[in-house]
C-alpha cells in the first residue's frame, strides 16, 4: 500500500517537475499573507539600533538564531500561522543582548510559553522513508547538547522537533495540494523596513539562515560551516546602517551557498550587478587556460577577439574577479549568468584595458556603453554536410519544431544537439521519445519531507516512452554540446538524452545548478533564489556544484575564436562522420 501511495504520488511529482524545469522559472510567490496577531509596536520598527557586540554575545545571538528557526518550522503554534514569529523575535532579542544574561533560561521561557500540549510525535506513513532513500537529514544534533543549551531548553527543543506536522498550509514554508515543491508566501516582506534597524538587518540574516539550513537541497555540499556563516555574519550585518550596507552584506552572504541559481534583486527590483556600473564593455569572454579571452564584439570599442585582458582600470582582472565573486554566487568558479554580465560593467564610459594581443602587451582605451549582453549561440538549426547532419540549436527552437526536425531528418547519419543555450521550448522529454526505445532511469531528484523540515528524500526519473514512430528510434549518432553555460534545465536534458545508445557528450563541464528555483523573500522587499530541488544521477552522486561531465573534453583555442571558428560544432561534425 505505502509504494501504491508512493508511485501514484510520483506521477504528479514527475508532471510539475517537467513544468518547472522547463518552463525555468521559480514558483511564483502570491499576494497572500497570513494574518498573523499584530503587533504595533514593531510595525514602525524593532526599536534596536547597535553596531558592535561582544564574542559572547555574537554566539549568544547565533543560539538565538538557531532556536527561532527550530521553532519557526517546528512548533505548531507557529506553523499554524497562530504566532507573529518575527515579532517575537524583537521581542526577546532584547534580554539576550543584556550584559550576563542568562541566555538558556530566556530562550526556554521564551519557547515555552508557547505551550506543548499540542505537539504529535506521530509521523504519517506516507512522510516515513526508508534509509536508503534519504537524501539528506536535518543538522539538528545541537538541540540534543546539554552542555550548550541547558537541560530546559534541550528537553523543550528535543520535543518540539518531534512534531511531524503536514499540514503547512499556514506556514513560512508551504505547499500546493500534493505538489512536492516548497513555496515561500507567507512572509512578510517589510516594504518600509528602515535600514539602519540592527533588528530588521539581522532578522534578514536569521531568515535567510535557516531557509538554507532546513530548505535546501544542496546544504551538503556547499562546502562551507554553516554554522561558521551565521558567526562571521552576525557582526557584518550590524555593522551597517544604511540600504546599501545591508543589500550587499545580503550578496555576499548569498555567495556562500555556491549555487549559480542564485541572484539577489533589491528593493526597486534592481540587479546586484547593477551596482557594479551602468555601463558595460560590449564584448563576450570566455575563460580559457585561467585567462580571460575576448571572445565576441557587439559593437566597436577598441578591444579585439582573441585579446587576452589583464587589467581593467586600476584593477587587475584576477582583482575583478576577486570581487565580483564577494557578491555574486557561483556553483563554480566559471559559471554564474550575472557573474559574465557584471565582470565588465563599470561606472566610466571609458576606461584603460591592458590586454596581450598577439603576444604583445599594450593599453587599450576602450570605450562601454549601455548595452546589455547575452550569452547565446546565435547559429541557426540547420542541416549540414549536404544533409547528413542536422544541428539543432535548443536555444532557438519553437513550440513543436522537435516534431517537425525528426520527422524531416530522421534517415540523417547524425543529430547535433547543441545545449550552450538555455533550451527555448520542450527538449528533454521530447526528444527522448525519438532517441530512447524505453523507458531508462536517468537521474534521481530529492524532494522536501513536508512533514519533516530539512529532511530530503530520492525519488527516481525515467526517459519518456517512444511516440509516433511505429517503434523505431533514430538510428544516427547523437553529439550533445555542452559547455559552463549550460545551466538547470540544459543539464537536466543532457542527463536525459545522454541515455541515448549512440550519444556522445562533448565539451565543458555544465554549470552545477541543477532543478527548479525557489524564491526567497528577505526584509526590505530584497528577492533572491536558491536551486529548489536536488538532481542526482542515478548513483546519487551530485552534480550541484560540478555539472554534468562531458565524454569528451574539449575547451576552445585563441587561435578558433580569432578565426570565427565554433570549435564544438566543428568537432562534432568530425565525430559523426568518422561514426565515434
Amino acid at each position: 500500500m505505502k509504494k501504491g501511495r508512493r508511485n501514484r504520488k510520483s506521477l504528479v511529482f514527475f508532471s510539475i517537475l517537467l513544468i518547472l524545469i522547463i518552463a525555468g522559472c521559480s514558483t511564483s510567490q502570491g499576494a497572500h499573507q497570513i494574518e498573523k496577531e499584530k503587533e504595533p509596536n514593531f510595525d514602525q520598527g524593532s526599536g534596536m539600533i547597535f553596531s558592535s557586540l561582544s564574542e559572547q554575545k555574537i554566539v549568544d545571538l547565533a543560539k538565538l538564531s538557531k532556536v527561532w528557526g527550530v521553532v519557526k518550522y517546528y512548533h505548531p503554534k507557529v506553523v499554524s500561522g497562530d504566532k507573529n514569529w518575527d515579532y517575537e523575535l524583537f521581542r526577546v532579542m532584547p534580554s539576550i543582548l543584556e550584559d550576563h544574561s542568562d541566555v538558556n533560561s530566556i530562550l526556554y521561557e521564551w519557547v515555552h510559553t508557547l505551550g506543548n500540549k499540542s505537539v504529535s510525535g506521530d509521523l504519517e506513513q506516507q512522510y516515513q522513508f526508508s534509509e536508503d532513500s534519504i537524501q539528506l537529514s536535518p543538522t539538528t544534533d545541537w538541540s540534543n547538547d546539554e552542555e550548550y543549551l541547558g537541560t530546559d531548553l534541550s528537553l523543550e527543543l528535543s520535543m518540539i522537533l518531534e512534531s511531524n506536522i503536514a499540514e503547512r498550509k499556514q506556514a513560512f514554508v508551504s505547499f500546493n495540494d500534493e505538489s512536492p515543491f516548497p513555496i515561500i508566501h507567507n512572509e512578510n516582506p517589510y516594504n518600509r523596513m528602515k535600514f539602519d534597524d540592527t533588528g530588521y538587518r539581522l532578522l534578514g540574516l536569521f531568515r535567510y539562515w535557516n531557509i538554507i539550513e532546513y530548505y535546501y537541497p544542496y546544504k551538503d555540499v556547499i562546502g562551507e560551516d554553516w554554522d561558521q556563516v551565521l558567526l562571521e555574519f552576525i557582526p557584518k550585518m550590524i555593522d551597517g546602517s544604511d540600504y546599501d550596507s545591508y543589500l550587499m552584506t545580503l550578496a555576499e552572504l548569498t555567495t556562500r551557498v555556491h549555487d549559480s541559481h542564485v541572484n539577489l534583486m533589491g528593493k526597486n527590483r534592481e540587479s546586484i550587478i547593477e551596482y557594479f556600473g551602468t555601463y558595460r564593455l560590449p564584448v563576450n569572454f570566455v575563460e580559457i587556460n585561467n585567462q580571460i579571452v575576448i571572445s565576441t564584439l557587439f559593437n566597436e570599442c577598441g578591444l579585439e577577439v582573441g585579446d587576452i585582458v589583464l587589467k581593467v582600470g586600476d584593477n587587475s582582472i584576477d582583482e575583478l574577479l576577486e570581487d565580483r565573486r564577494k557578491y555574486i554566487s557561483q556553483s563554480r568558479d566559471d559559471t554564474s549568468r550575472d557573474f559574465f554580465n557584471a565582470l565588465f560593467r563599470t561606472h566610466q564610459k571609458n576606461m584603460d584595458v591592458t590586454v596581450i594581443r598577439q603576444g604583445k602587451t599594450i593599453n587599450i582605451s576602450a570605450t562601454s556603453n549601455l548595452q546589455e549582453i547575452n550569452y547565446f549561440v546565435d547559429t541557426k538549426s540547420q542541416a549540414m554536410e549536404n544533409g547528413e547532419i542536422f544541428y539543432i540549436n535548443a536555444g532557438l527552437l519553437e513550440e513543436g519544431e522537435i516534431d517537425n526536425i525528426m520527422k524531416k531528418w530522421w534517415d540523417t547519419k547524425g543529430l547535433i544537439v547543441d545545449l550552450r543555450n538555455y533550451p527555448s521550448s520542450a527538449l528533454d522529454y521530447k526528444l527522448a521519445q525519438y532517441l530512447i526505445p524505453s523507458e531508462k532511469e536517468f537521474a534521481k531528484v530529492s524532494f522536501p519531507n513536508r512533514a519533516v523540515p530539512g529532511e530530503y528524500y530520492f525519488e527516481p526519473l525515467t526517459s519518456g516512452k517512444l511516440q509516433d514512430t511505429d517503434g523505431e528510434v533514430y538510428k544516427g549518432k547523437v553529439v550533445i554540446l555542452i559547455n559552463e553555460h549550460t545551466i538547470s534545465n540544459g543539464e537536466f536534458t543532457t542527463m536525459l538524452l545522454r541515455k541515448t545508445e549512440s550519444s556522445i557528450v562533448l565539451g565543458r563541464p555544465t554549470a552545477g545548478a541543477d532543478g527548479n528555483v525557489f524564491r526567497i523573500t528577505l526584509p526590505g522587499n530584497i528577492i533572491t533564489k536558491i536551486s529548489g530541488i536536488g538532481v542526482f544521477d542515478p548513483e546519487k552522486k551530485p552534480t550541484q556544484r560540478i555539472g554534468v561531465q562531458p565524454d569528451i573534453h574539449l575547451d576552445p583555442t585563441i587561435e578558433g575564436i580569432m578565426e570565427g571558428r565554433d570549435e564544438y560544432v566543428e568537432r562534432a561534425v568530425e565525430l559523426i562522420k568518422d561514426g565515434y
